[in-house]
């Protein structure tokens, strides 16, 4: 069983440096990070999920978002919503864990409602949380983040989500991973 573990944990890391390789090549390329960086990150924490499982799936989108700010990926003036990007990644990975199982198309719901989730959770922190809450972040940052953590943040999720599908059944296919 320790084996098992130790197994899943260095898995689950490399998931993660993949992962901040992913945010890193994104920032090189601020055009298309959102839609690149969004995506990868999200089917690596579903990927995750479905290889080391749940728990390891939990722990790395924990972790995306606060390595992400330490290692200056995500702008400083966002380290206030850090733990809303944790929240909601915890959110995405946990619905699709819950509905992965259940019949047939469990693991497509699970996408398409971990992302309504991830995005419904976001939008609403970005809109009215974050004013609530009045952490100190620019009145100019706070109306790119709605935007930004609105519809966008749905269509990464699905993207990510579906790919990290594609992703598990090639594998699967080729007897990689069963």
């Amino acid at each position: 069983m320790k084996h098992r573990n130790v197994n899943n944990l260095i898995k689950s890391s490399l998931f993660l440096a993949l992962a901040i390789v992913f945010q890193v090549v994104g920032k090189s390329f601020p055009g298309i990070s959102q839609f690149f960086v969004g995506p990868a990150v999200n089917a690596v924490l579903i990927l995750t999920a479905i290889i080391c499982g749940g728990t390891y799936g939990v722990l790395v989108g924990s972790l995306t978002p606060l390595l992400a700010y330490l290692t200056g990926q995500l702008a400083s003036a966002l380290g206030p919503f850090i733990p809303f990007i944790i929240t909601s990644n915890i959110l995405f990975v946990l619905s699709f864990i819950i509905l992965n199982k259940r019949g047939k198309y469990g693991k497509y719901l699970g996408i398409i409602i971990g992302s309504f989730i991830k995005y419904i959770f976001l939008s609403i922190s970005a809109s009215k949380l974050i004013p609530l809450f009045e952490l100190n972040i620019p009145t100019k940052i706070i109306n790119k983040l709605v935007i930004t953590m609105g519809i966008p943040q749905l269509i990464t999720a699905l993207i990510g989500g579906f790919f990290a599908l594609i992703i598990i059944s090639i594998l699967r296919k080729r007897k990689v991973f069963i």
